[in-house]
């Protein structure tokens, strides 16, 4: 506060003087208003609640100007800042005081005379009693001007231009997503060009028949491209191409598969067998798909730029390309944040994204270097892209008439304890809605014990607190079953079968690389990694997963891999021996 004050002070006795506004949520702030040269913005819930407090306001407001400021605190007190002011005078008494008599020094320098102008017994012996605190009081409230050693010159405080080009880099260095949608990439303050790394600027060019033979050159000689797939529908399997968009030596092309002959097909097809060209890509799993149905065996090297991002950022789960674009070249690309509505089916929308990827491609192989981790990047997580489209292809066989039998089964079960639970609720209600079910539990039969969580809307019916309450009413037991049989059902016995695809009869999960923090897949749409299988229906909807007449089900898993990388690094020789022998630690 002394500071703000001393700087206010300093503008003030500048020649020419400078108008002030002082921005605070502080009321003391007020005393250094002064008419025509300082002001002070009241903030009172954020920046869009506040109140301009020049003189007129003051006096509007209080009754007198900013110079009694300091005496209203200081007779009334003001607890957020510690100031106890004077016990028993509160803000209705501290204005009486001060329009009739003045501040602190007038009413202390004629507290015998009070009495003749109309101030009440009781209250000049609460100003004697006080008389210590009132003076402390003042001395508290008081903005000290007179700051120490303290050098302000205003000149040092106007904004200089920003140097975008030395931002740019340090913004993406600490991730600062949001300031750098905040500034153009494409021009500095000083009117300097910046040119777009993507090369974004460049229109796009069409492959059809005509000029198929010029582009075909160039893509044959050249040792890297980037590509990705345009299919018409989400749906993989049903393998309908718009075309294929490709940047190579840093110029963009759309192959538009409607304009370009069976062999122009055959002939870009074939490229992507080639082990000594360099295949790059954002999410390569979904072209190798495509590629498969088409039957072509991938032997391209293979780099995928969402899966760099995934190894090299860690602690992010933003590795789409429009993420990453601004992440690492500060720019936004079209399309938004989600795969799906960057690439969809504009080709343009599609190239600048793909632009994006070429580029990115360098710097994340030159990390992946640093960290040593190109082996990591090249053999497990490359080599695992085709196996993974492979699977998702294949998908799993379901037994649909178990689920339909399954699906019966859940409703009546459903049914039953439905009827359970408001026989011994006293009535109906809705058991999903946990307003309902709070007052049935807490208020009808006073179900409340020592620890039950309450929150602002009351008690809490979450499963954890519904289990400290198991054992006290045959209630508790109906609704946890309830609640299981429920999410199990609309979670995979009424799902699953809408999930069936229609010509391959299987379910088709994705495996998703790029999401889990510890390296494992993870499975969606649906995720077949969560089924339960501690409960009985639970069991019963794993066993729907079926294989096929002439085929088996395999589980596989690591045995005692924890035990296993101990003894090794250990170089326990019992414990290799075990294993060395197949024993069960």
């Amino acid at each position: 506060d002394d500071v703000l004050g001393k700087l206010v002070e300093e503008v003030k006795n500048q020649k020419p003087a400078v108008k002030s506004i002082v921005v605070t949520g502080d009321m003391d702030m007020l005393q250094l208003v002064d008419d025509e040269i300082v002001e002070v913005y009241l903030l009172r819930k954020g920046l869009s609640d506040f109140v301009l407090f020049d003189e007129r306001k003051i006096k509007e407001h209080f009754g007198f100007g900013s110079e009694r400021i300091v005496d209203y605190k200081s007779l009334r007190g003001d607890t957020s800042d510690n100031i106890p002011g004077v016990k028993g005078i509160g803000e209705k008494t501290a204005k009486e005081l001060i329009e009739k008599i003045g501040g602190v020094s007038e009413i202390y320098g004629n507290i015998e005379k009070l009495s003749g102008v109309g101030i009440k017994d009781a209250m000049i012996k609460k100003l004697i009693d006080g008389e210590t605190s009132a003076r402390m009081s003042q001395k508290l409230a008081t903005i000290d001007r007179a700051v120490p050693g303290l050098e302000f010159k205003l000149e040092n405080c106007a904004t200089p231009l920003l140097d975008k080009e030395k931002l740019l880099p340090l913004f993406q260095k600490f991730e600062f997503t949001s300031l750098l949608k905040r500034i153009n990439p494409g021009v500095n303050d000083n009117r300097k060009e910046i040119k777009p790394k993507t090369q974004k600027s460049l229109k796009l060019k069409v492959v059809e028949t005509e000029n198929f033979e010029e582009f075909y050159d160039k893509l044959n000689v050249a040792p890297r491209f980037a590509c990705k797939e345009i299919l018409n529908g989400t749906d993989p399997l049903e393998n309908n191409a718009v075309g294929l968009v490709y940047v190579v030596v840093g110029v963009s092309y759309f192959a538009d598969w409607s304009k370009l002959t069976a062999k122009d097909k055959t002939k870009l097809l074939e490229i992507f067998k080639e082990k000594n060209k360099i295949l790059v890509g954002h999410d390569l799993k979904s072209l190798v798909k495509w590629l498969i149905l088409n039957n072509v065996s991938v032997g391209n090297e293979l780099f995928d730029t969402m899966m760099a991002s995934y190894m090299l950022n860690s602690s992010t789960r933003a590795h789409d390309i429009a993420a990453i674009a601004l992440r690492e070249l500060g720019e936004e690309i079209n399309g938004g944040s989600a795969q799906s509505s960057l690439f969809g089916v504009d080709p343009n929308a599609v190239a600048e994204g793909l632009a994006a990827t070429a580029v990115v491609e360098k710097t994340y192989r030159e990390r992946l270097k640093e960290r040593s981790d190109s082996g990591l990047f090249q053999k497990v997580e490359m080599e695992l892209i085709p196996v993974l489209a492979e699977m998702e292809l294949n998908g799993v066989f379901v037994d649909s008439a178990e689920l339909a039998e399954m699906s019966r089964y859940a409703a009546e079960t459903v049914k039953k304890l439905t009827e359970k639970i408001w026989a011994e609720a006293g009535e109906e209600f809705n058991i999903a809605s946990s307003t309902q079910l709070r007052d049935i539990l807490y208020e009808k039969l006073g179900l409340r014990l020592p620890g039950i969580k309450k929150g602002k809307t009351g008690y809490s019916t979450a499963a954890s607190e519904l289990e400290k309450l198991r054992g006290v009413h045959p209630i508790i037991e109906f609704i946890e079953e309830y609640r299981e049989v429920s999410k199990l059902q609309n979670t995979y016995i009424d799902v699953l079968p809408t999930l069936i695809n229609k010509s391959t009869g299987r379910i088709h999960t994705t495996f998703n690389q790029a999401v889990t923090t510890t390296g494992r897949l993870s499975s969606s749409d649906p995720n077949l990694q969560n089924i339960p299988i501690r409960s009985e229906l639970g069991r019963k909807i794993r066993d729907a997963f079926v294989a096929e007449p002439g085929n088996v089900l395999i589980a596989a898993d690591y045995s005692q891999i924890e035990l296993r990388i101990v003894a090794s690094l250990a170089e326990d020789e019992k414990l290799i021996e075990i294993f060395s022998e197949g024993r069960d630690v």
